[in-house]
C-alpha cells in the first residue's frame, strides 16, 4: 500500500513538472507570435502617388509629435487584399457619359444663389442667445469655444477652432473614466482635467478586418476608426454636421485603470499573454471572450467630444422614416419594397413636407452609402434655435466601413425614391467626380493629419469611389426623369401639405420611439 502511494506521489510530481515546462514553452511561443504577427501595408507612411519597393515594413510607425507610438498588434487576416502601398493604385469607375450629361444639364444653374437659399439665417449659438436672451456664453477653453460657435446651419464652421479642439481631445490629461450608460457596446466617458467630457471607443480589430457576412447590421462590432474617418469625410463633403473625433493611444494602466470608476476597474485582468485587458459592461460583447486587450497595456481608440448638455442646449431625437426593421425574422421594411414609399409616406408627413429636413435625410443617406453604414435608425437635431429650422446632426457611425466588397443600395433609396438633393451637395459630389483630385484623395489628405494615421484600410478607397459613381448615376436618372428644377432644390415644399407647426407630431413620434426601443431585437 505504501509502495503504491509512493509511486503515485512520484508520478504526480513528474506530471506537474512536465506541465510547467510545457506552459513555459507555449508562453514563449505566444509572446513571439504577438511580436512577429502579420503587419498591414497601411502602416507605411507613403506620399500620395508614390509606390514603395518591396521593403520591410517598420514595426513601430512614427506618429506626430504629442502622440504616443502604437505598439504593433497583429491584425486579423486580410480578405485577399492586394498590395496597396499606393492607396490610389486602382481604376476609377467614373463614367464619362454620366459626367458629361450632368455638366450639360446643370451648366446654367447658379449654384451660389441656390446655396445662399439653403440656409438663409446663419448664426452661432452665442450670437443667437446674446440677441434673443442677452445671455453670455463663456469661451474659456476649446470646448466652450466649440459650444458657443455651434451654428444654425452646421455644427461648426471654423476649421482652426476644430483643429485646436482635436488637439486637446488627443492630449488633455484624463481625470476620470466612467462606463457610458445605455450603449450596446463598450464606450467610456472621459472627464478631463478641465472637467469637460468626451466619448472613448476602444480599438477592437485592425483596420483591414471585415464584418462577418452572417452578422446583422445591429449586432456587428463597432469600429473606432469608422467614427474618425466619417468625421473627416463629412468635413471634406462640406456638411460639417458630424461631431469632432480624433484618434488617441492610451496607457491602459495610468490613463484607464487608475482613473476608472469602481465597477469598471473590477473588469480589468491580465490575459495568458500577459497583456492588460478589460471587459467593461454593455449589452453586447462585454465578456471575457470579447475582452479588449492592450500590448501589453497600450490601447488605441477614438475620442469624440460630447455635445453640450441637453438641459442647456436642447436636442430632438428623431426617428428616421427609413429605419430598418431590426428584426431577425422580418428583415424587409416597407421602404425597401415600395419604390413609391417617399412620395406616399415621407413627403406627405408634416416633418418632411416643408423646409430642409427631407434634404438633410438625403444628405445623411449619401454619407451612409459612401461609408457603408446600414445602422441608421434615428437622427438628432438641435432644438435651441427656436425660430430657425433645425438640421440633422451626423452621429453614430461606429458600424461603418465594415465591408469593402459590397454596396448596399438600400442605403441610398431616399435619394432614388424622393429624387431631390441639395444643390451644394450635388455640386460638391460633381466636382469630386469630375476632378483629378478625387474624393478619396481629399479624404486621405485630411485623414493623414490625425495622430493615429493611417485611419482606413486602403481597400475602402476604391469602394467609396465605386459608390460615388453609383450616386451620380442615380442623380442623373432623377434629373432626366423629373427635370433639374425639381431635383436640385435649396428647400423642399409639398403644396399638398399645409405648412403648420410640427411640434405636436414630433413629440408623439419621440414618445413612440421610446416604446419601440424597448422592443428592439
Amino acid at each position: 500500500m505504501r509502495c503504491n502511494i509512493k509511486r503515485l506521489f512520484t508520478l504526480a510530481i513528474g506530471v506537474f513538472a512536465a506541465t510547467l515546462v510545457i506552459i513555459s514553452f507555449s508562453k514563449d511561443n505566444y509572446e513571439r507570435e504577438w511580436k512577429q504577427g502579420p503587419q498591414s501595408n497601411e502602416a507605411r507612411h507613403v506620399p500620395v502617388g508614390h509606390v514603395l519597393p518591396d521593403a520591410p515594413i517598420p514595426s513601430s510607425p512614427s506618429f506626430p509629435t504629442g502622440q504616443n507610438s502604437l505598439p504593433h498588434q497583429p491584425l486579423p487576416p486580410s480578405l485577399g487584399e492586394k498590395d496597396l502601398s499606393n492607396p490610389f493604385n486602382f481604376l476609377y469607375p467614373s463614367n464619362k457619359v454620366t459626367l458629361r450629361k450632368l455638366f450639360e444639364l446643370t451648366k446654367d444653374i447658379d449654384f451660389d444663389l441656390l446655396k445662399r437659399n439653403e440656409c438663409k439665417t446663419n448664426t452661432t449659438l452665442s450670437k443667437y442667445w446674446e440677441n434673443s436672451q442677452q445671455r453670455y456664453v463663456p469661451e474659456d477653453d476649446n470646448w466652450e469655444r466649440f459650444y458657443s460657435h455651434i451654428g444654425s446651419c452646421s455644427v461648426y464652421s471654423d476649421d482652426q477652432l476644430i483643429d485646436n479642439l482635436l488637439h486637446d481631445l488627443n492630449t488633455s490629461p484624463i481625470k476620470h473614466v466612467h462606463i457610458m450608460d445605455g450603449g450596446t457596446q463598450v464606450k467610456f466617458v472621459f472627464t478631463f482635467k478641465n472637467d469637460k467630457q468626451a466619448v472613448f471607443k476602444p480599438m477592437r480589430f485592425g483596420r483591414d478586418y471585415e464584418s462577418d457576412p452572417n452578422h446583422f447590421y445591429f449586432s456587428d462590432f463597432e469600429r473606432h476608426h469608422a467614427e474618425i474617418a466619417t468625421f473627416h469625410l463629412d468635413r471634406v463633403l462640406g456638411f460639417r454636421r458630424a461631431i469632432p473625433t480624433v484618434g488617441r493611444v492610451l496607457n491602459m494602466t495610468t490613463e484607464l485603470f487608475e482613473k476608472a470608476e469602481k465597477k469598471l476597474k473590477k473588469t480589468f485582468f491580465f490575459s495568458p499573454a500577459k497583456n492588460f485587458c478589460f471587459v467593461s459592461r454593455c449589452d453586447y460583447y462585454c465578456d471575457t471572450t470579447h475582452a479588449i486587450c492592450g500590448l501589453p497595456d497600450m490601447k488605441e481608440g477614438s475620442v469624440q467630444v460630447f455635445l453640450p448638455d441637453e438641459s442647456a442646449v436642447p436636442r430632438k431625437h428623431n426617428r428616421s422614416p427609413y429605419r430598418r426593421t431590426y428584426s431577425k425574422k422580418n428583415q424587409v421594411a416597407e421602404w425597401q419594397s415600395s419604390i413609391s414609399y417617399c412620395t406616399d409616406k415621407v413627403k406627405t408627413k408634416k416633418q418632411y413636407a416643408h423646409g430642409r429636413r427631407l434634404l438633410d435625410l438625403v444628405d445623411i443617406h449619401i454619407l451612409d452609402y459612401l461609408i457603408g453604414n446600414q445602422d441608421r435608425h434615428h437622427f438628432e437635431s438641435f432644438n435651441v434655435f427656436t425660430d430657425l429650422p433645425s438640421y440633422a446632426i451626423h452621429l453614430d457611425h461606429g458600424r461603418a466601413f465594415g465591408r469593402s466588397d459590397i454596396d448596399d443600395d438600400d442605403i441610398i433609396l431616399p435619394l432614388r425614391q424622393c429624387c431631390i438633393i441639395r444643390p451644394s451637395t450635388f455640386k460638391t459630389l460633381l466636382d469630386f467626380y469630375g476632378s483629378p483630385k478625387s474624393l478619396t484623395k481629399a479624404l486621405h489628405e485630411s485623414l493623414s493629419k490625425d495622430p493615429a494615421h493611417p485611419i482606413l484600410a486602403y481597400k475602402h478607397y476604391p469602394a467609396m469611389e465605386r459608390r460615388l459613381s453609383k450616386v451620380m448615376a442615380y442623380i442623373l436618372e432623377c434629373i432626366e426623369s423629373r427635370g433639374v428644377s425639381e431635383v436640385l432644390v435649396p428647400e423642399y415644399n409639398n403644396p399638398d401639405v399645409s405648412d403648420v407647426d410640427q411640434n405636436d407630431e414630433d413629440q408623439s413620434e419621440e414618445h413612440q420611439d421610446k416604446k419601440d426601443e424597448k422592443k428592439t431585437v
